[in-house]
This record gives structure tokens, sequence and C-alpha cells, in this order.
């Protein structure tokens, strides 16, 4: 199940990279920062698609498996904080 969340994640995310990243410049990667960006994004009503998208925008994505990776791993240790992030990453 959690390898089926993160394919699912990084088919989001890739999804939206090619729209966006003909415009913008992708910037590092920022798990934290990622995290905290997805989880004000969920409480703004949006979808997660979307709260990819302003991550991708805020340029705290470059784009790799890797930084997925990271951002999930970050929203588990963020979870008590931020926990609409936390539960779309891991729990849906």
């Amino acid at each position: 199940m959690r390898a089926l969340n993160g394919l699912l994640l990084l088919a989001i995310a890739l999804s939206v990279l090619p729209s966006s990243a003909g415009s913008l410049e992708l910037g590092p990667c920022e798990p934290t920062e990622a995290v905290k960006i997805i989880d004000t994004s969920l409480g703004q009503g949006k979808t997660l698609q979307q709260a990819m998208q302003m991550m991708i925008k805020a340029k705290v994505f470059e784009g790799s498996k890797a930084c997925i990776t990271f951002i999930r791993e970050t929203s588990m240790s963020m979870r008590d904080s931020y926990p609409r992030a936390f539960q779309s990453l891991w729990l849906n």
C-alpha cells in the first residue's frame, strides 16, 4: 500500500510537472516547505494535484523521485503539525 501511495504521488507530480516546468524554473528540493505548502493548500480546499502545483510554483520541488520520497518522509515526521499533508500523502 505504501508503494502504491508513492507511485500515485509520483504520477501526480509528474503529470503536473510538464505543464508547469515549461514556464517555471524548478527549485531545489525543500521537503519541509513542500509539506507546509501542501497542508496549507489542502486546508484551503484545493485538491492534492492543485497543492502539488502550488509546491512547484513555490520552487521547493526539483522534479526527482527522490524529492517526492523526502517530502513523504518529512510529512511523516511533521504529521502532528501538518495533518492534512500527512493524511493525503500516506493515508489516502
